[in-house]
């Protein structure tokens, strides 16, 4: 399993985002391409053929979807399809499918969602041409590209046509989405018996070809075994040859998911398969094939069922030639493309599953980023030397170094309320590499564990689960369903989990378009919240993904786990390439359309804002720059939207973009790019961790705990925690692959800055206390809070009460110069209670330069 690394290239990430809002403030027009994305939802009632030629049919102008010339007929033959007949002059022209007069659900090239223009070239002089359309695969096709091929025979009148042979009957339809020049159709509606059948072109017997591919050749024979049995017709239009196979149908219709279901006297092998029907699977020894199933929810799935105990045996599905690894394996075999048939389910944490720590809404959230390995793997962590870089290791109590806690003693003393785990799924490269390149999305990574047996694994990440829920912290998993290790993960399988283009920057994205894979990524998510108690995930590049999908997943995963208050969230943009279809991936702008799923995303604008680049040396607020105040105090607020809706923006990478505080995730440092102390030093500030270089850094510590919204930050800030190795910053701007004397977490360092994590513990327990900075709607806080700036001073007071939201009972100061600046503050009585240093309690009006002061009302 663990080869040569696969090196994780430096990936901008967020920097698509500041480009992009780099661009906007110079007056740039961003326009976005659109692309494939998944099927329209809405009933379809109209299509039309938008193109170049539509003002020479007759319409007002060109690419006009709502009219009249250009719309197709639904046909009547049972078909569904819907097709016209046109004259077109001659010349060069394009064209795409619209639904329901309007853009907002089109298809282009190859049946693309908001895909590609298809090109038309129509002779000189003119040509009737016929566009077809089909409502299932939303191909949109036209006989000067394609050809309209139907399988004409003795049984269509089964199927609901008017009569046999006939060729203008679409519902035999064959299709060549992809464009290789075969043409296909499948289907389980013809009835058992013997038929003939004949390829007929262009809906009519013009043009037609029977056995070998002969314009004159015999009517071509088949059987189909029983009722339900699948029938797969094929035109070459190069040979002419119509191929006719047969499959014996399907078993009955059976519930679950796919993968290895273990039964103690049976277990059932699915895998998705829609290319190759030569699938099987060995297991104890013997080979088995697996034969079209239907399973409610998945199309294009081969099963077979084998009796007798199967439990912890290997077993290795092959699809044509190769052996290719189970996408929906629970537990394999390391080293090999072999899944092991587990009862995952029916393993228990040690003493039972505890009750999970309380949580009320995601806005009381405090978000602490670790590695399973950097956390523990050093001798000052205390941990047990077996449990070192282990799972269990982040659950060790007890241990402390120096004097001082570390460990889950030192969280619980910090104070959050959720880890967020680095990669924990099984990965392709060897530690210390941080796992960014996924082998088996539902399996733990056996390098993190200390066991071999597959129960004691599976036990082992549930205790670790379960023992944070004990010491009263939630579990967030670091999901990286963008990409894989490389193509050979999947591509054997089938090409269609990757996208045609890379997004991911790592050559091998993965294409939740295509609704299988969705579906392997919804079911892959559910698995881990109901098999491993998880609280939550973080998306590696979400902006990869289809806006609508991950609404969908996450509004899955909140019906199907009402109580759980699951916190899901990532990076809302892709690997620093160009993606033709942003508009319709998860960006700020498609945001406000995830509300209801509840997801929230890493708020980039608003770091870059506060930190200046993630690599550099420029310095943003916490540098003292008075350029971006306007971007600190929209921050400040939870980012929210100019006008409360749950419509995408029309600007992709609008920084105002949250519908409620709960979907921006406010943070200054995360595992990529240089820590926050690191960006601090290298940017050369001055005075050391007692000086203006430690000052700056629990200033902007202090920013995203007292904003609107979810705090998160990185393991080991709280105290100064530094990946520079003898001045080696070029390794820390991009540790992934650094080995632990670099991405470790060295625990005195704790001891040796106890300022700073004395003012993040202040800071975390005030922000628990304050209901003013943790306010749950736009609402809210646009009722609750008055923002306002005074050079590069951004002050907001705030009511708790939303019965009383102007009487403000909590003020917010960041006053980023070096000078303090006097607070003028509501009538009342009001002590400052949290200032450069930390906790507080003394009357004052004053806010120290360089520092977050909090004034709260007596």
């Amino acid at each position: 399993m663990h080869g040569t690394t696969t090196r994780r290239p430096r990936r901008p990430r967020a920097r698509a985002a500041s480009a992009a809002l780099a661009a906007i403030a110079m007056g740039l027009a961003l326009v976005p391409a659109l692309s494939t994305a998944a099927q329209a939802e809405t009933p379809t009632t109209a299509v039309s053929v938008p193109g170049t030629f539509n003002s020479e049919i007759g319409c007002a102008g060109d690419w006009a979807p709502s009219c009249a010339k250009a719309q197709l007929t639904a046909r009547t033959d049972g078909s569904r399809a819907w097709s016209k007949t046109l004259t077109l002059p001659g010349g060069s022209h394009a064209y795409k499918a619209a639904l329901n007069n309007s853009w907002a659900d089109n298809y282009g090239a190859h049946a693309q969602y908001h895909g590609a223009d298809i090109p038309l070239q129509v002779p000189a002089g003119g040509k009737n041409v016929t566009f077809v359309y089909d409502p299932v695969t939303h191909w949109i096709a036209d006989d000067i590209n394609n050809k309209i091929v139907t399988a004409a025979g003795s049984f269509q009148s089964e199927l609901g046509c008017a009569a046999d042979w006939a060729p203008d009957c679409l519902t035999s339809w064959l299709k060549d989405i992809d464009g290789d020049g075969t043409y296909t159709w499948s289907t389980t509606a013809i009835p058992a018996g013997t038929w003939k059948v004949k390829a007929a072109i262009g809906q009519s017997w013009a043009e037609s070809y029977g056995q070998g591919g002969s314009p004159t050749g015999a009517d071509i024979s088949f059987t189909v075994p029983a009722n339900g049995a699948t029938t797969d017709f094929s035109y070459n239009s190069t040979t002419h040859v119509l191929s006719v196979r047969t499959q014996e149908p399907p078993g009955p219709a059976l519930g679950g998911t796919l993968g290895a279901l273990y039964t103690p006297t049976q277990t059932t092998f699915r895998i998705w398969s829609p290319d190759n029907s030569q699938v099987s699977v060995t297991v104890g020894g013997q080979t088995h094939t697996l034969r079209p199933a239907d399973v409610s929810g998945y199309t294009d799935v081969y099963q077979a069922v084998v009796p007798g105990d199967l439990k912890n045996q290997p077993y290795q599905f092959r699809v044509g030639n190769n052996a290719v690894r189970d996408p929906y394996a629970r537990m394999v075999k390391p080293g090999t493309t072999e899944g092991i048939v587990v009862d995952a389910e029916a393993v228990q944490p040690t003493g039972g599953w505890a009750p999970r720590p309380a949580l009320t809404k995601r806005e009381d959230a405090v978000v602490y980023e670790l590695s399973v390995r950097n956390f523990t793997i050093d001798p000052s962590s205390g941990v047990d030397s077996a449990k070192r870089g282990k799972f269990l290791g982040l659950t060790q109590t007890g241990t402390t170094h120096n004097g001082v806690r570390t460990g889950i003693d030192h969280l619980k003393e910090l104070g959050v309320t959720h880890v967020q785990l680095m990669p924990a799924f099984d990965f392709h490269s060897t530690v210390p590499n941080w796992g960014y390149d996924p082998l088996n999305y539902s399996v733990p990574e056996e390098q993190f564990s200390q066991f071999t047996a597959p129960e004691d694994r599976i036990r082992e990440f549930k205790n670790m689960v379960n023992e944070f829920h004990k010491n009263g912290i939630r579990v967030l998993m670091d999901v990286v369903y963008n990409h894989t290790a490389n193509k050979d993960v999947f591509q054997n399988i089938t090409g269609k989990y990757y996208t045609p283009t890379d997004l991911s920057a790592t050559g091998n994205s993965i294409d939740d378009g295509n609704p299988m894979v969705s579906r392997v990524i919804r079911d892959s998510l559910e698995y881990w919240v109901k098999n491993y108690n998880i609280d939550g995930f973080r998306f590696d590049l979400l902006g990869i993904h289809h806006a609508k999908n991950v609404d969908a997943w996450a509004k899955h995963l909140n019906a199907a786990f009402p109580d759980r208050i699951l916190q899901i969230h990532g990076e809302p943009w892709s690997g620093g390439v160009s993606d033709p279809q942003e508009a319709v991936k998860v960006r700020y702008g498609t945001a406000p359309t995830l509300a209801d799923g509840h997801v929230g995303v890493f708020n980039g604008a608003y770091r870059d804002a506060i930190k200046g680049g993630t690599r550099d040396r420029v310095l943003g607020y916490m540098g003292g720059s008075s350029s971006n105040t306007s971007a600190i105090a929209l921050g400040m607020r939870g980012s929210p939207l100019a006008t409360k809706s749950t419509s995408a923006l029309s600007n992709p990478w609008d920084p105002a973009f949250a519908y409620d505080p709960e979907q921006t995730l406010n943070y200054v440092s995360a595992h990529d790019d240089l820590n926050l102390w690191d960006k601090i030093t290298y940017s050369g500030v001055p005075g050391g961790p007692a000086g203006r270089a430690g000052q700056m850094n629990r200033f902007a510590a202090g920013i995203v705990l007292t904003s609107q919204g979810i705090p998160f930050f990185y393991e080991g800030d709280e105290f100064l925690h530094s990946k520079v190795v003898n001045g080696d910053y070029e390794t820390a701007k991009n540790s992934y692959e650094a080995g632990d004397h670099v991405n470790a977490l060295q625990w005195g360092e704790k001891a040796q800055n106890a300022a700073a994590f004395r003012y993040y513990k202040d800071a975390i327990a005030l922000r628990k206390n304050s209901p003013a900075l943790r306010l749950s709607t736009w609402d809210a806080v646009k009722a609750q809070m008055s923002t306002t700036t005074d050079g590069s001073v951004v002050t907001s007071a705030i009511s708790s009460n939303a019965a009383a939201p102007t009487s403000h009972d909590t003020v917010v100061v960041y006053n980023p110069t070096n000078s303090p600046y006097n607070v003028t503050l509501p009538a009342g009585t009001w002590k400052k209670v949290l200032d450069t240093n930390g906790a507080a309690d003394f009357t004052s009006t004053t806010a120290d330069g360089l520092a977050v002061t909090v004034f709260k009302k007596s």
